[in-house]
This record gives C-alpha cells, structure tokens and sequence, in this order.
C-alpha cells in the first residue's frame, strides 16, 4: 500500500490489469518497477513492468465460539482471514530478494492476532517482519535468507484474526503488494529493483458465506485450511446458554461419496503445505464444474492434505464417476507441468514423483450418509478412507512413477459401475486388492488402478 493509500477505482469486481478474476483469484495485477523513466520531452514517468502476481480470493472463517456469546456480551464478531498469492516467476536469473504484502481492512475492523506473527523465521530461512497487531492496516515482508538467497514465488499466505463490528455484513478492504528483486549483471555486481502493484485491489467476503470452524482457534500457528470445516449451519442461538441437545438421528442419505489425499504431504516444508492444499482445492472445484457438478451443493470437509466430498442425491454416477476422475487427472497434470516448468527457469531438474509434484489417491464408495454436528457419519464414510489409507492402494501409487493419481473403487460400485461396462469406466488397469486392518476389526475387497491419461476409458 502506498503512503497515499489511493485504491484502484472501479475495480470491485477483483479484476487485475484487465482481466476479469475468477474462481479463487481475486486480481491479477502486475508490478511495475518504481524508477521510471520520463520520456524526452516531459510527461508521466513510464514504469516497466517486473512481473505480476495472482491474488488469491481471500479465505474466511466464522471462529465458532462467537455463536455461543451471551446477549450482553461484546456483539463484534471475529473471523480468521487468509490471504494467499503467487508471484510470477522471474526469467533471466533474476529473483525475489523481498515481498511486502499489505493488507488495509475496511473502516471499524482491526486485527487481533497475525500469522505468520513478529519475528517468524520459516523452515527454509526467510525471515518475516510483521505490523499492523491492532491495527486497521496490516503488512507482512518476507525477506530471502542469506546473501544470495532466493524467496520461493508460489504458495505464499499472510492470515489475521479480524473484529469486525456486529452491524457489518462483509469482512473487506484493499491488497496490495511490493517487491525488490535482484539480478546478476557484468561483473559479479546485482541489480536491484522495487516494484509495486499499480493500484489496491478490493475484496469482500460476506460473513454470512464464511466457513464455520469445528475448533476453536487454539494457537497462531494454524494453518489455513488446517481444520476440519462442516458444511452444516451452525444454529446454535446467541443466548445466556446453549440449546438442548436434538437427540433425533440426522436423516440418512445414499450419497456417493469422493475422498481424496496427498501423497507425502508431511514430508513438506509450511509453504508447500500451503501450496498443496490449494492446488487440491482447484483441482476438485475444477473437475466437479467440468462434469457439471454443482460444487455449493455437495458436502465438503476439508482435512489438511485430504478432502472428503458427499455428492448431491440422485447424480448420474454413470456419467459423474468418470468424469471426475477425468478431471482430478487433468487437474494435476497441469499442476505438475507448471511446477515442472517453474523448476525449469531456476534450474532445478524434476522427476515424476519428487517431492515438487503433488500426486494423490482417490476412494469411491456409496452408502448411506448422516451429516452430524462436526462432519459426515457412516459406515460408507468410514469404508472410504479405511480404502483410501489403506497399504494396497499406497503401494500402487508408489509403484506407480507414471501417474498422477491412483482410483481406488469400493467392490460394490465398481459392479454396479465398471463390471457392467459403462461407457469411459473400462475394467483395463483395474487391480483386485484385498484389505484387512486387523486393529480396526476391518476387511474389504477394492478395486485398484492408476490414471494413466485423462481420458482414458
């Protein structure tokens, strides 16, 4: 944010130099070096362009135990907000010395804790200044560690803790964001360059839209998307006590139900955490919105580095299963692709399987289904991810180099699916495991194959 603090008028919408945001990118703006030159014959300084950088729509978090506050108490409301963002990579050698991202919320809200918080080093070195504790205006600077270091460009956050006043409906404000980024020149010498977003981009969540925590906020360090999220209302009264407890068994649904995980997820450094649980994200919206699945009306739980999804009744499973698989493939290839091009430009050589890919496992399984006070209850959501973390499909994704994802298909859908020979859901590549946890009392028979290609029957 500038001193002048002057926000990009008329662009409410999210849009960042023109093109329109989408999806969970807020703006695309890029940055523009500040040492501009001023043409002969005077005139407005012409600023070249450094790069760019890919807001993230930001994320938020109704804490839970606001639903509980009794009538008299303060009536603000509090919300975790994460703001994640990319920055483009940088060719010809040049790299990212430090970032700056500012962040000024709307009038009567001011933050109450700040993660990463003051005085942060992060497991690779990068050191992190922040300002803003109770304050209306906030700002993270990540500075690259050593002389000659380098930050990573993707999969960067900043969060707060908000108090928002009871009378507002969004949690809003202005992004904005800096650089200074080096480049090596005749000599041995480096060149340094600070760059800046044009103008401040809006964003506006709606408190009623906010994801409702399970958990409370327990410490600072929570990472976003670190909880598991209900999709359920939370209809808890505001009141000087709770309300009785509903005894009466949540109705029960046949859904079909998705879980999906993330290979060597914990062998990640915070940052790649961060940038794998988002690329997770993208690839199940994308993939649901390519079979025509309606991603608002199914039920989601998010788990860190796994995602459980409950399918709306009455899908066409003969045409959704393949078509998600389909897509989850896509997704991740392109993922990879651009993790391996990114590599590329800093030299860094890829393989499949290395820890800079993210290649996951999938469980399939259909049965009845409670959606209960903190997640989804039953049988068939126990079965699904007692397969999907079972030691069979593990090892065919680790013998596996070639893919990106492995299927596993409980028996009974894959009879009533594959066996009968749907069109895109051929039973070549299929392997029959057998799956017994004894300390979990637990046995099944599934139905096994890695995804080679999207598109392949």
């Amino acid at each position: 944010m500038r001193d002048n603090d002057t926000a990009h008028t008329g662009a409410d919408d999210g849009r960042g130099d023109g093109g329109a945001a989408h999806g969970d990118v807020l703006g695309t703006p890029d940055l523009l070096a500040l040492d501009g030159v001023v043409p002969k014959g005077g005139g407005q300084p012409v600023h070249d362009r450094i790069g760019g950088v890919s807001l993230g729509r930001p994320l938020a978090y109704a804490l839970r135990n606001q639903a509980r506050r009794p009538a008299t108490a303060d009536p603000d409301r509090e919300f975790l907000v994460c703001f994640p963002f990319d920055l483009e990579e940088l060719p010809d050698g040049r790299r990212y010395e430090q970032v700056t991202l500012t962040v000024h919320l709307a009038d009567g809200m001011h933050a109450l804790s700040l993660d990463p918080a003051p005085g942060t080093v992060a497991a690779d070195g990068t050191e992190i200044s922040v300002f803003g504790l109770g304050r209306q205006r906030l700002r993270w600077t990540f500075r690259a560690p050593g002389r000659g270091g380098a930050l990573r460009p993707d999969g960067r956050w900043a969060q707060a803790v908000v108090r928002m006043p009871a009378s507002s409906a969004d949690v809003s404000g202005r992004v904005s964001l800096s650089t200074t980024t080096v480049q090596p020149v005749l000599g041995g010498a480096l060149r340094r360059r600070a760059a800046q977003t044009p103008y401040d981009t809006p964003f506006r969540v709606r408190a009623a839209e906010a994801w409702p925590a399970v958990t409370p906020l327990m410490h600072q360090g929570a990472f976003p998307g670190a909880w598991a999220l209900a999709t359920y209302e939370d209809r808890m009264r505001e009141s000087d006590g709770p309300e009785p407890d509903d005894e009466r068994l949540p109705p029960g649904l046949r859904r079909l139900c998705l879980a999906v995980d993330i290979e060597k997820y914990s062998a990640r450094d915070n940052a790649d955490m961060v940038r794998l649980q988002r690329v997770l994200l993208r690839t199940l919206r994308a993939a649901c919105e390519r079979v025509g699945v309606v991603w608002e009306r199914c039920g989601r739980q998010a788990q860190g580095d796994g995602y459980l999804l409950v399918l709306e009744p009455d899908v066409d499973e003969t045409r959704v299963v393949p078509g998600l698989l389909d897509g989850l493939t896509a997704g991740l290839a392109a993922a990879n692709e651009r993790a391996t091009e990114a590599n590329s430009v800093a030299g860094q050589e890829s393989s499949p399987g290395d820890l800079g890919s993210v290649r996951m496992r999938a469980s399939l399984h259909q049965g009845i289904v409670h959606e209960a006070d903190s997640g989804y209850a039953g049988s068939a959501v126990v079965a699904l991810f007692r397969v999907l973390d079972s030691d069979p499909v593990r090892r065919v994704l680790a013998e596996s180099p070639g893919t990106d994802l492995v299927a596993a298909f409980s028996d009974t859908l894959y009879q009533d699916l594959v066996d009968t020979g749907y069109e895109g859901l051929s039973a070549v590549g299929f392997e029959k495991v057998e799956i017994e946890i004894a300390a979990k009392n637990f046995t099944a028979v599934a139905w096994v194959r890695a995804m080679r290609s999207a598109g392949e029957g």
